[in-house]
């Protein structure tokens, strides 16, 4: 649940599908992302395509550059991500809060779920746990069944990506197993509502604490990275039966030791129509060792650094990331 009184939350639409988003003027002090404010916008940005079934050069260079690059020939059917995507769509947009609101995995305001944020997102959505062991709330049915053949897919392009861009760093077979628990995935459902108010951020600008985070999205856009000081429109590409979006989170630059980038981005609200996307979260297994020769960054697990990154949001708001783990000299 988002921070802060409900009491004191004006609904922004008549929509009962709708969370309770405070609007700005309701807003202590009105201070909600001010300092994203202060960046320019520098329009829309070209990114790299890279074919999975032949990665090559262009995938080590958009992982050097960009750190996000569009997925073609990934193999993910376009009827099942049709007919995930309406799954979503009804239980999220179909469903009355009041109902959402006790679901498991269920989250508005913030994907954080219990951590206390420092700002409100035009964001609701629901956590699905992928992998062996997972229990799902049984309410939500259908979606956690298309979530899970949906999730295979998305393991098989993570391990695929993943072989490929690590090779150049050569890691060892036991590094590049332990690097990325590519099946114990999470996979987040994502709807950013329809804002009455310009200017409002879906999600606020982060980077994945991922190895790699796979997107795909609708046809309606809001997207941005932040690119030479600017941040950057992502066109949505071909919606729901096009190319994916990958981007590289903080283990991916971690693991090499900062020849890949972990992209800064965050997502638009739109006045205009609501967006939906299905987000992919490929993470290392809890106790592998992050190390690299000559790297910035002391050795430290995953646990480590996601139990550091949820100490920081309850104290602060916000997450800190790979900066807490600098080596100091």
């Amino acid at each position: 649940m988002a921070p802060g009184s409900e009491s004191q939350a004006a609904a922004a639409t008549a929509d009962p599908s709708c969370p309770p988003f405070p609007l700005l003027e309701e807003e202590d002090g009105g201070h909600i992302h001010e300092q994203e404010q202060e960046v320019p916008h520098g329009g829309e940005l070209e990114l790299p395509t890279v074919d999975l079934e032949a990665p090559g050069e262009a995938l080590a260079a958009a992982c050097r550059g960009l750190g996000v690059f569009r997925l073609a020939n990934h193999g993910v059917p376009a009827e099942l991500s049709a007919r995930l995507f309406a799954t979503a769509r009804d239980a999220l947009a179909g469903a009355p809060f009041s109902d959402k609101r006790a679901q498991p995995g269920y989250f508005w305001g913030t994907p954080a779920l219990s951590l206390r944020v420092r700002d409100v997102n035009w964001v609701e959505g629901f956590h699905v746990a992928l992998g062996v062991g997972h229990q799902q709330p049984a309410p939500l049915g259908d979606l956690l069944d298309l979530a899970a053949e949906y999730g295979a897919h998305m393991a098989r392009v993570a391990r695929a990506l993943f072989d490929a861009l690590a090779a150049p760093l050569g890691l060892g077979a036991g590094q590049a197993s332990t690097y990325l628990a590519e099946r114990d995935g999470l996979l987040r459902v994502y709807r950013y509502p329809r804002c009455p108010e310009p200017g409002r951020l879906g999600m606020e600008a982060h980077t994945d604490s991922s190895v790699l985070s796979v997107i795909n999205q609708d046809a309606v856009g809001g997207l941005q990275v932040l690119h030479d000081g600017a941040w950057r429109d992502v066109a949505p590409g071909a919606g729901e039966t096009g190319t994916l979006l990958v981007n590289l989170g903080d283990m991916a630059r971690a693991i090499s030791g900062d020849a890949y980038c972990s992209v800064r981005h965050r997502v638009a609200a739109s006045q205009a129509a609501e967006r939906l996307s299905l987000c992919y979260f490929a993470f290392p297994r809890d106790d592998a060792v992050i190390s690299r020769a000559r790297g910035r960054y002391r050795p430290f697990t995953y646990a480590e650094f996601r139990e550091q990154v949820q100490a920081d949001i309850k104290a602060t708001g916000s997450k800190v990331g790979l900066e807490r783990f600098l080596l100091r000299h």
